[in-house]
């Protein structure tokens, strides 16, 4: 094929600069932050490896380290004080250093573009072209090393490397003759070397490879290399076998979690905008705009999407708007509604189009369109494609059912193992409740941190755990689905799981059903905002709780609450809106109550568990009840 790049339209966008105060701020922005990285950036020679940037949290709670551009051996964590030197912390610094300096890159190439200042506009050109320059002529200095991933040079493993090649490439591109003849020599063959390194490393259906396609999309397009610009599209692994096999039906991606979702999508819009038009077939373009509307649906009435499977806690539809900005002009014919977008508006730096946001300046955060991507590739209008209106609704394929009234959202999770980033968590619930009280899945932490072993853990999911067992890879079984029930079943170890949520007035019921052999050993577990407290029943006296690795080491306070004369226990938590739980225990049951971390909200999480023993008839139920108001 022949490639034709999107080309942003630079008059538009620098009209769009004098005309709309939104454009302005953008553009402002960038400024900012580019003369505070003027003086700050200072790429990492060759030399010493970088390193995974998941090493760049707080071993001790979980927060990511604060980057200081002018400390490169001594990393303070923002939440406790802690300082961390050394490696991995140290090279980790370095990884995103050079992901700053492919940021910059952008920045340059914008300001290069759209200043009115042509002195402004020339000191950028040269800042980019020094940029790439440098890299160029040491690339192949940097030795090669990897973690997890695959290899790099610059970065530690192909992902990163791929992503720091997406920006630096594209600021390039954008440039265009801003940069001079030899500047564009070098970063070609900058652009063949990447992709010397990178094309023998594609090889799965996976975010990390779409990232190696865009990368190598934006390689071959640079150097003329028709031959990898044919296996990027049409290879085993090429964009049309990712979008067709990783994309379900429904248009999430096989991961699941919003976050590596998104980070697909930018990869697969970033191939797109490399290759122009003929870089996808209609079908995979389809798709691939499905797949920018689809979290859509999942969100909670104020815009956050849950953090399943390893997601980022803070979460929200709006954190996305730069993708669907992008997709309107290189999905064209696939109409991507971007009111949804920016329904809750939020406050955030500047979002460069470009997927490392670690490394901002001091720029005041933007409210509404604050994206290069809006700038440069969004319409003039926000509200030019009406959006579909939110109910209840099953993804058959995901596996993912949604509930929706005017009191409450309620979701279940029944699906297909998502890869290395599940948790193993079948039949979980979250909630969120019109009153604002929530019960949300709490994502993830830096991969090296912890807190992380808690998040991921079964007691930090609103599930079942048999016989003290972490569930395997399964998939569950959707039952029945309809607008106001859902019911779906498991099955692993000892038993089979059935769970029916179903809309009531005022609130909803939760009912588990387990069938397992007599002695099976059964915990219900659900959690929310603020700490439980027992409705009229004083809780017993302060436990320990469990030395198991089920994620029970992480609670604290730990009560047991015993039942009124009815044989039911009554809870709240003490947050505002929560609802009531009315649990009629089962022969032999036992309620505790507990308070543990991380809860994406920032309140405490209270943790309710029920513990039963399947009696003789193979068959024990937990039959909550959430009634809201009153």
């Amino acid at each position: 094929m022949t490639p034709r790049p999107v080309v942003p339209d630079w008059a538009a966008a620098r009209r769009r600069t004098h005309d709309a105060p939104w454009a302005a701020a953008v553009l402002d922005a960038v400024r900012v932050d580019h003369d505070h990285w003027r003086d700050r950036l200072a790429v990492p020679p060759p030399g010493a490896d970088s390193a995974w940037t998941h090493h760049y949290f707080c071993g001790d709670d979980g927060a990511p380290l604060r980057f200081d551009a002018g400390s490169p051996r001594r990393h303070r964590c923002p939440t406790c004080g802690r300082e961390h030197s050394g490696e991995p912390w140290d090279g980790a610094w370095r990884t995103r250093m050079h992901g700053a300096a492919a940021a910059q890159a952008q920045r340059a190439a914008l300001l290069a573009r759209l200043s009115d200042d042509p002195a402004e506009a020339r000191e950028a050109a040269a800042g980019l072209a020094g940029i790439l320059t440098a890299y160029a002529r040491d690339y192949s200095s940097y030795a090669p090393h990897g973690v997890n991933v695959g290899t790099g040079r610059v970065q530690p493993q192909n992902l990163d490397e791929a992503v720091w090649a997406v920006g630096l490439l594209r600021a390039a591109r954008w440039a265009g003759d801003t940069l001079g003849p030899e500047v564009h020599a070098a970063t070609t063959r900058l652009a063949g070397e990447v992709a010397a390194l990178l094309r023998p490393q594609l090889g799965m259906i996976h975010n990390i490879h779409c990232w190696l396609l865009a990368a190598l999309a934006e390689c071959a397009v640079r150097t003329g290399d028709a031959t990898l610009l044919a296996e990027c599209r049409d290879g085993e692994f090429g964009a049309e076998a990712q979008a067709r096999e990783g994309f379900g039906p429904e248009g999430l991606w096989f991961e699941v979690n919003p976050h590596y979702h998104y980070y697909t999508v930018t990869a697969l819009l970033s191939y797109a905008e490399a290759t122009g038009p003929g870089g996808l077939s209609d079908e995979a373009a389809a798709r691939l705009a499905r797949a920018v509307r689809a979290p859509v649906a999942l969100a909670y009435d104020d815009g956050r999407i849950p953090a399943y499977a390893d997601g980022w806690p803070d979460c929200f539809v709006g954190t996305f708007a730069e993708q669907a900005e992008a997709a309107t002009a290189l999905l064209p014919g696939n109409p991507v509604p971007l009111a949804p977008f920016y329904a809750q508006p939020r406050t955030a730096p500047v979002q460069l189009w470009f997927a490392n946001q670690h490394t901002h300046g001091p720029s005041a955060p933007l409210t509404g369109r604050g994206s290069v991507a809006a700038l440069v590739l969004g319409p003039d209008d926000v509200a030019a494609v009406p959006a579909p209106p939110l109910g209840s609704f099953v993804w058959p394929h995901a596996g993912i059912g949604v509930l929706r009234s005017d009191d409450v959202r309620l979701a279940m999770r029944f699906g297909p193992p998502s890869g290395w980033h599940d948790h193993h968590d079948r039949l979980a619930v979250d909630v969120g409740t019109a009153g604002g009280w929530s019960s949300l899945d709490l994502g993830t932490s830096g991969y090296g941190a912890e807190i992380t072993d808690w998040m991921r853990s079964p007691v930090a999911h609103d599930l079942v755990i048999l016989d003290g067992l972490p569930q395997p890879d399964l998939a569950g079984r959707l039952v029945e689905a309809g607008d106001d029930r859902l019911v779906a079943e498991a099955s692993w170890g000892p038993g089979r799981v059935r769970r029916a949520l179903a809309l009531e007035p005022a609130g909803w019921s939760d009912v588990t059903t387990v069938t397992a052999p007599e002695g099976t050993v059964v915990e219900w577990v659900f959690h929310g905002d603020g700490r439980v407290r027992a409705d009229g029943a004083a809780p017993a006296g302060l436990l320990a709780p469990p030395r198991d690795d089920l994620g029970h080491r992480w609670l604290r306070e730990v009560h047991r609450v015993p039942p009124g004369t009815d044989g039911e226990v009554r809870l709240r938590w003490d947050a505002p809106g929560s609802p009531t739980l009315t649990l009629p225990l089962p022969p032999g049951g036992t309620v505790e109550t507990a308070v543990a971390d991380a809860n994406p909200t920032g309140l405490p999480l209270g943790v309710v568990r029920v513990r039963g023993v399947v009696p003789a008839d193979g068959l024990l139920e937990v039959a909550a009840s959430f009634a809201i108001g009153g």
